[in-house]
């Protein structure tokens, strides 16, 4: 399910072209009427939805800097066409000539592009409201003061935003405003990219994991041999029961250690309740023997199986129980305002990421991307999909995988909706595979 967040009359718009694609059904609504509730809102679809999916920047940012949201989050970006409609509307309602404005929310490069297609002089009054550390302003007041100022001064004869709240502030007190709204096209564009991640969200929590626990010595010391019998007994019961619990499966690995096979979305689920303060899978229980426990996800039970490994031996030296995922990032039990990650140590994969300018972590994550794809017929469109990242750093890989000599650039991909042509790269996996080693 994915959540859409927004003022009333952007969900009513994502609402209408999700039914046009058939899958009304699968998004749920929350209205807010100032940005600042989207927080709550968000908590509140957080219980049911994979996917939560922001009308703009500004409600996006106000949730992500919340924190605590356990479903994905991602927005729906004023594009270069949202802002070519509103300019054409300005221009059929001017006469043709078009105002000096000032303008809010869109990039500045995007801005200045749309207006240079058009043969017009950009405007000189962009107000940047976000950056990679987050918004750059404490209330939309800033926003609306930002306008009126340039106004009010002569700088500019009118306000182009993409905030419902500042357009009716700045309405008003008559300062002449036009509200920048997101196309059809636009919208679904985010809608499909929502959608992907819901399901590769999806794909993810049937991933395979293993609760691995180790016994320690001290359960073999010399001992009646009935009571030891009566003992393992006792802890494979519990193990049992835990197994249920779990809806996993119970093997023996040798004599002092033992699996649980279990998925990802388990795991995920004992996370969730442990963050919340409740009692959880994560924990043994009923075993009245030294014991230790790690948790590991991984594609494969051996990948699985490793990565639980790797957590144990990082339990040994905190006494925590550790979640590793397959892409690095480690759960422990003890909360820390650090989000540890196991280091990338294969040579290959460290020599490949220095060629790439990327992290070694990163380079796993984009090798996993590329496996998901026709090597043939790479665009950044569809790396930015199945990475899960923006366009702009999709592109910024594919340049830097044709600049190491892993991927040449093949033709253009016209696409018969909106948005510019795509250029198409051929990556070489098996040159690409080979620098990084079977030790990888």
């Amino acid at each position: 399910m994915i959540g859409i967040i927004g003022p009333e009359d952007s969900i009513r718009l994502v609402q209408e072209v999700a039914a046009g694609e058939g899958r009304a059904d699968t998004v749920t609504a929350r209205a807010y009427t100032r940005p600042e509730q989207a927080p709550d809102l968000a908590r509140e679809l957080d219980e049911v939805c994979q996917v939560l999916l922001f009308t703009g920047r500004i409600p996006y940012a106000f949730a992500s800097a919340a924190g605590d949201l356990r479903a994905e989050i991602d927005y729906v970006p004023h594009a270069g066409i949202d802002l070519y409609r509103t300019l054409s509307r300005m221009l059929l309602a001017s006469g043709g000539k078009l105002p000096r404005v000032s303008v809010d929310t869109i990039e500045a490069e995007i801005v200045r592009e749309t207006y240079h297609d058009i043969e017009v002089a950009p405007p000189t009054e962009i107000l940047p409201i976000a950056d990679s550390s987050g918004l750059l302003f404490s209330g939309l007041d800033e926003i609306t003061a930002y306008h009126r100022e340039r106004y009010a001064s002569g700088a500019v004869e009118a306000c182009l935003t993409c905030l419902g709240a500042v357009h009716r502030d700045l309405a008003d007190s008559g300062v002449p405003v036009w509200r920048v709204e997101h196309t059809r096209a636009s919208v679904r564009d985010a809608l499909r990219r929502a959608w992907l991640a819901a399901e590769v969200r999806q794909s993810r929590a049937t991933q395979i994991a293993v609760m691995m626990v180790d016994l320690g010595a001290s359960t073999h010391r010399a001992q009646d041999p009935y009571q030891a019998e009566r003992q393992r007994l006792r802890v494979r019961e519990a193990l049992l029961e835990h197994a249920e619990r779990m809806r996993g499966r119970l093997a023996t690995v040798d004599d002092r250690t033992m699996l649980i096979t279990t998925t990802r979305g388990t795991v995920e689920s004992a996370i969730a309740r442990h963050r919340d303060g409740h009692a959880s899978l994560l924990t043994l229980r009923g075993v009245d023997v030294e014991h230790a426990v790690g948790f590991g996800a991984g594609t494969t039970i051996a990948a699985a199986e490793d990565n639980a490994r790797k957590a144990l031996a990082l339990g040994r030296h905190s006494g925590d129980t550790h979640v590793v995922f397959p892409d690095g990032e480690v759960y422990s039990s003890r909360e820390t305002t650090v989000r540890p990650r196991l280091r990338e140590t294969a040579p290959g994969v460290l020599r490949v990421s220095e060629q790439l300018r990327i992290g070694p972590l990163s380079t796993r994550r984009l090798l996993e991307a590329l496996h998901q794809m026709d090597p043939d017929q790479v665009t950044a469109r569809g790396l930015a999909d199945a990475y899960g990242v923006e366009a702009r750093s999709a592109r910024r890989l594919l340049k830097a995988l044709r600049a190491a000599g892993f991927a040449e650039e093949v033709g253009v991909h016209v696409s018969t909706g909106a948005g510019r042509p795509q250029a198409v790269y051929r990556v070489a996996m098996r040159r690409l595979l080979g620098a990084i080693g079977a030790e990888a």
